[in-house]
């Protein structure tokens, strides 16, 4: 008995929980309406199929990090294994990443903010957008990461304000809402799904998570995986099940028109508290980036992170669903073929506390398939 629960204990739980977390932000309120775009059949097999590919990105990472001593990022790893030109390549797609995070988070949390408050005190969702911009910008130039801690509830309030919209929503389930299929948008949900989907940041916390008993960090991004994963995959069938062709790209607001508003305004204080703190966290991590690793001033820096988001969104930058989409098959396709080419070139080093063997035909799927998003996104889509 003592054996059973000593393999459950509280750090494996956190580190479950730090995955979990990681993973469920604004990509998973991009979700249900894509599904009802391109179908419910067609969102499950892109989450089935890359769903797998995550999980072994997830274990390789895993390796990658146990397996050098030097405790680092995908951008230090690159460097280190391919030296000037792999750190060129990782901090390409490390940038993309943290800027097209940014836009979407300013575009979300704008939508949330106007349906939150907008019947009381007026606006849209462009000044709403600003107002969160100018206050996460005043915190980011003060390094005010209070708002962070937040995130470390964040898993237990979504399965609270998940749980409540389930109970609403099950009796509005109309089962054909997941019959209609469009194979002319079977593309669609593949950057969103691949965005959603990624929290390999994650991976290098667990080791500091589990010091002890490192062996079971395998385990755990196994059941991180598993679990963010089967959340995706209720909280689409919930909200594609009520809304159907009604969904909208914020989740929320088609919702209330089939359980009412009381549920929904949780969810909405849920959501705008996900986009806040990921936005927060995300914005110090590029500062410090540009401050630290790039030698920048710390109010250059500062101006980097921030403007540049901000610029695009002032450009005419603002659909929720392409941004996730190019930023989902660029940065999760380029940084997933890092990791396998990474995992497979620092075999050798180190004694890892786990290793998976991954067939070189299957990581030469995965690596084809991810050229091909990247290339269909770049050519056949639009930013």
């Amino acid at each position: 008995m003592s054996r059973k629960k000593s393999l459950v204990d509280k750090n494996f739980l956190l580190a479950i929980a730090t995955l979990v977390g990681t993973a469920i932000g604004a990509g998973i309120f991009s979700l249900p309406y894509i599904a009802s775009r391109s179908g419910f059949s067609i969102v499950m097999l892109m989450i089935f199929v890359l769903g797998i590919f995550m999980m072994l990105s997830n274990l390789m990472y895993g390796e990658i990090t146990l397996r050098t001593e030097k405790k680092c990022r995908l951008v230090g790893y690159a460097e280190k294994y391919f030296g000037k030109k792999g750190r060129r390549f990782a901090a390409f797609a490390a940038f993309l990443s943290f800027y097209s995070g940014s836009l979407i988070y300013i575009i979300l949390g704008g939508t949330f903010l106007n349906a939150l408050l907008g019947e009381v005190f007026g606006g849209n969702e462009f000044l709403y957008s600003t107002a969160l911009f100018a206050f996460v910008s005043l915190s980011i130039y003060f390094n005010l990461s209070l708002f962070s801690i937040i995130e470390s509830w964040m898993v237990l309030f979504l399965l609270f304000v998940m749980s409540g919209i389930i109970f609403k929503s099950v009796p509005h389930i109309d089962l054909n809402n997941f019959i209609t299929v469009d194979f002319h948008q079977w593309f669609l949900p593949f950057g969103a799904v691949l965005f959603s989907l990624s929290a390999t940041s994650a991976i290098p916390e667990l080791e500091h998570i589990i010091k002890k008993r490192q062996k079971r960090i395998k385990d755990a991004i196994a059941w991180g995986t598993v679990s963010y994963i089967m959340i995706y995959i209720v909280f689409i069938s919930v909200i594609l099940g009520v809304t159907g062709n009604q969904s909208t790209e914020d989740v929320f607001t088609g919702l209330s028109l089939f359980i009412g508003d009381g549920v929904v305004t949780f969810g909405l204080i849920f959501g705008f508290l996900a986009v806040l703190t990921s936005y927060l966290v995300t914005g110090i991590s590029l500062k410090e980036t540009f401050w630290y690793d790039y030698g920048l001033s710390e109010k250059n820096s500062w101006i980097l992170t921030c403007a540049i988001p901000y610029l695009f969104f002032l450009l005419g930058v603002r659909n929720f669903i392409e941004v996730i989409s190019f930023a989902g098959t660029l940065t999760g396709g380029i940084s997933g073929i890092l990791i396998i080419l990474i995992f497979y070139k620092a075999k050798g080093h180190g004694k890892p506390a786990y290793q998976i063997k991954v067939p070189a035909i299957v990581s030469a799927l995965m690596i084809l398939i991810y050229l091909i998003g990247i290339v269909y996104q770049i050519v056949y889509k639009k930013w």
